[in-house]
């Protein structure tokens, strides 16, 4: 397998830290981040997490204020238009 499809039942090793996972569903990718540039950890993420139901089912989620972080932080072109976008799209919320 190659590396952006290791087996579950190979990787990681017993005992071995995983921080990112990153796991192909039905709908999209899922990215599970134990940290996130320009935010912090899980516990500072969930502190200002936003509750979604899908399909019936609660689900927390980064904030907008920080995913716009996020992608700031990361720097990459794609982000640094994804905030953007999603800059306009805080707007539009507080409306």
């Amino acid at each position: 397998m190659t590396p952006e499809r290791l087996s579950f039942l190979q990787f990681p090793k017993p005992g071995e830290p995983l921080n990112n996972l990153y796991l192909e569903t039905d709908v999209g990718v899922v990215d599970i981040l134990s940290t996130v540039l320009g935010v912090g950890d899980f516990a500072r993420l969930k502190s200002g997490a936003e509750k979604f139901v899908v399909d019936g089912r609660a689900c927390w989620v980064i904030s907008l204020p920080d995913l716009i972080k996020a992608k700031e932080a990361i720097g990459r072109g794609k982000d640094k238009l994804a905030a953007v976008e999603l800059r306009i799209i805080a707007a539009k919320r507080k409306r």
